[in-house]
C-alpha cells in the first residue's frame, strides 16, 4: 500500500503542474514578440508569470476583488483597468498579451471579438492570447 502511495505522490506534481503553475505560459510569453501584459481576474492566478518573466502588467479586474487595500493607497500605481479600457487598449496598434482562464474567454470575445483573440499558448485551463498575429 505504501508503495502505491509513494508512487502517486511522486507523479502528482507532474500531473497537476499545468493546473497549479503558469510556467508554460510565462515561457511562451518570454519567447514571443515584445508587448504589454494584461491579466484577467485575480492577481494570484497569474502571479507566477510576473515572477518568471520579471514583468509588470495591468489587471482587468475590479479592485474590490483584487489587492483592495493597496490599490486604494495614496500613490498606488494605476494597474486596474475596466472592460471599456481593455477594449480600447486591445484595438490599439500596439501588441498586448492577455492571460486569462479558459472560462473567461467568452466574456473577452464579447468585448473585442473572437477574431481579435489570437491564442499563443494554452495550459491547465489557462490561456495566453494576443491582439496581433506574429511568430510564436
Amino acid at each position: 500500500m505504501m508503495v502505491l502511495f509513494f508512487r502517486a505522490a511522486r507523479l502528482a506534481p507532474v500531473v497537476f503542474d499545468p493546473y497549479l503553475s503558469s510556467r508554460p505560459l510565462a515561457k511562451a510569453l518570454m519567447e514571443s514578440p515584445p508587448g504589454a501584459l494584461i491579466t484577467q481576474g485575480f492577481y494570484w492566478k497569474f502571479a507566477s508569470v510576473f515572477f518568471y518573466t520579471g514583468r509588470t502588467g495591468l489587471l482587468l479586474s475590479d479592485r474590490r476583488m483584487n489587492l483592495e487595500h493597496g490599490a486604494n493607497a495614496p500613490g498606488a500605481p494605476e494597474v486596474f483597468i475596466d472592460d471599456a479600457q481593455f477594449k480600447e487598449l486591445w484595438r490599439e496598434p500596439h501588441r498586448y498579451y492577455l492571460l486569462a482562464s479558459q472560462s473567461a474567454l467568452p466574456r473577452c470575445e464579447e468585448l473585442v471579438g473572437a477574431s481579435r483573440l489570437i491564442i499563443v499558448r494554452e495550459s491547465g485551463g489557462k490561456v495566453l492570447v494576443t491582439n496581433q498575429a506574429g511568430q510564436f
